[in-house]
């Protein structure tokens, strides 16, 4: 018997954690509508299109995907904290 699948939009506001959303330009519509949905759902969020590629931007451009990976990541760096004894 097939599982009902629950739609996470109602949910993604709970992310309360810098998020990074790519996407291709050369990516299917529906891709860039949920990425808009995403986006618009969680607060911090940043959506970038990258020109010229498709859903495999890691293998299409390598290079410029490390790259917006690496800048993201080095503007919402962590301090790195204890963790909470229970």
């Amino acid at each position: 018997m097939a599982r009902a699948v629950r739609s996470s939009l109602p949910r993604l506001h709970e992310i309360h954690v810098p998020t990074l959303i790519l996407v291709g330009d050369a990516d299917i519509p529906d891709v860039h509508a949920h990425a808009g949905a995403i986006e618009a759902a969680i607060p911090n969020s940043r959506r970038i299109v990258v020109s010229d590629v498709g859903h495999l931007m890691y293998i299409e451009k390598p290079e410029e995907f490390l790259t917006i990976i690496t800048h993201f990541l080095e503007l919402n760096r962590f301090e790195e904290r204890p963790a909470k004894v229970q």
